[in-house]
């Protein structure tokens, strides 16, 4: 009778133990971070984002996201209430695709509840996941939504990516929201599609592992598919935003980039250029001056190139970009010194000068301002490095040495 009733006692406890680790229903699952969901809109420009509430300092609560969702951005932060919310601060990280945001709260402790973190180092390949967000479907009224999928990956890539999943349901929108288990557990954030994911590293090929390089000629072929249903989505893992959360205290970008943005996102490459040069002026208080000196290029904001480069790069499909360009100078023996072989080499790659010994160097007025020009064709930075329109009365003024110190600044700042 004694061992039976252990036996029951033991039974009893498994049933128990059993029983907190089951799976949560739908339903479950969105009664618990339905209040925990935040929606990331913008002032100036359409387009929304998702974040969600994560344990933070006293006196603000701490959300969540994606950098891409935020960078360079004027925000609107709502909350499941209505509430709307003034932002207090935006911390972005320099290597990964995560962003935290905060907003002031009435007293010491956040209102609203944080997600509970999960284990991602225990996800399997076929596990089950969820998404919850605000799709963009063209309309004003949104509401929070669940997008299921399957596991279908595990792969360390660049920007913190390191789980892929299927999930068709998955609209724009949904970057910066939480990816959960079945146990409503946070195990990624979610950010990049395949299709995004080809286009930003295309022009990193070079640099990426020989494993990664085999991940992303897979997604791509996919993207080749045609059929974007059947391509995969990317999270970065909850512990890769726990491991690195040194960001947080790093310095922000000085300059919105809303207005470059959207001269990008609707094709306006000239007037995108011009935008960068002046950005890059206001960012480096040279507005009267109209150009860089040395120590100017030497000690330029990171954030700030970094914010410029991502766009540039987003928006051209990878072909335009401080880092496409750096990448091309130093594939052709580029180094912090300025070498005369190597700089008319790299104009004439990238077609800012004709070929040849004798070819001549274009004006701005000749150069192509659509996604047909040579790749690093843009942005054109001359006038703002060297203070004139033309290459040739740069060497003059003894201007060129700030190109190898400008991609040295590109390669400190990880672009």
């Amino acid at each position: 009778m004694k061992s039976r009733s252990c036996w029951l006692i033991f039974t009893l406890i498994g049933l128990s133990l059993t029983s907190c680790g089951q799976q949560k229903s739908s339903q479950e699952i969105a009664e618990t971070v339905k209040n925990s969901i935040v929606l990331i809109s913008y002032q100036n420009e359409s387009g929304h984002g998702t974040g969600f509430i994560v344990p933070g300092p006293t006196g603000v609560c701490t959300v969540l996201t994606a950098r891409h969702v935020v960078e360079g951005r004027s925000l609107n932060l709502q909350t499941n209430d209505q509430k709307l919310h003034k932002t207090n601060s935006i911390q972005a990280s320099p290597n990964l695709d995560l962003a935290v945001v905060t907003f002031q709260s009435a007293g010491e402790k956040c209102p609203y509840p944080s997600l509970t973190l999960g284990d991602s180092d225990s996800v399997k390949v076929e596990d089950k996941i969820s998404i919850r967000g605000f799709p963009d479907r063209g309309g004003d009224k949104l509401v929070q939504f669940r997008a299921g999928g399957d596991v279908a990956a595990l792969d360390v890539m660049p920007e913190g990516y390191g789980i892929s999943y299927e999930a068709p349901n998955v609209y724009g929108g949904f970057s910066g929201g939480p990816v959960l288990d079945t146990s409503g557990k946070v195990v990624a954030v979610h950010g990049q599609t395949d299709t995004q994911l080809v286009a930003i590293l295309d022009s990193q090929q070079a640099s990426l592992s020989s494993q990664q390089q085999t991940v992303l000629k897979q997604a791509a072929a996919r993207v080749a598919g045609g059929v974007q249903i059947n391509t995969y989505k990317w999270g970065i893992p909850i512990k890769t935003y726990q491991a690195n959360q040194s960001w947080e205290n790093q310095p922000l970008a000085k300059a919105d980039y809303t207005k470059l943005q959207q001269l990008l996102a609707a094709g306006q490459w000239k007037e995108a250029d011009r935008e960068t040069g002046n950005k890059m002026l206001e960012v480096a208080g040279r507005q009267k001056e109209g150009w860089l000196d040395v120590k100017n290029v030497e000690n330029f904001s990171c954030p700030d190139l970094r914010a410029m480069d991502r766009l540039w790069v987003k928006y051209s499909d990878g072909r335009f970009g401080f880092s496409v360009q750096k990448q091309i100078y130093q594939s052709l023996g580029g180094t912090e010194k300025y070498d005369d072989k190597v700089w008319f080499a790299y104009a004439e790659v990238i077609g800012w000068k004709q070929k040849g010994e004798k070819g001549e160097w274009l004006d701005y007025s000749q150069l192509t301002f659509n996604t047909n020009a040579p790749s690093a064709h843009l942005p054109w930075h001359l006038e703002v490095l060297f203070g004139v329109v033309g290459v040739n009365l740069a060497v003059d003024l003894g201007g060129l040495r700030v190109v190898g110190l400008f991609f040295s600044r590109a390669e400190t700042c990880k672009l």
